[in-house]
């Protein structure tokens, strides 16, 4: 039982320091991390009251990746169409 213990108590150990770690040591993420098309991607992080500051316009529907007349992968739902059609 108590080898066990021990065990146990490493391995939480191991837990609590990579949280403390990522909390004061590492970079925060972007704001799209993921490069996702959708419009909770398109609110800061946290969100704001409303999720939103400015009420996004939506272009597209959200899961329209690789279009093939775009050079970018991905085109997020909230940003214009560069090539203007629609």
């Amino acid at each position: 039982m108590t080898r066990a213990a021990i065990l146990l108590l490493a391995a939480q150990t191991i837990l609590v320091v990579n949280v403390l770690w990522t909390l004061v040591a590492r970079p925060r993420a972007a704001d799209n991390p993921w490069r996702a098309n959708t419009l909770e991607w398109a609110t800061a992080s946290p969100p704001p009251q409303g999720n939103f500051a400015v009420v996004p316009t939506v272009y597209r529907d959200p899961y329209e990746y690789s279009p093939p007349d775009m050079a970018a992968d991905w085109l997020p739902q909230s940003v214009p169409d560069p090539g203007g059609t629609p």
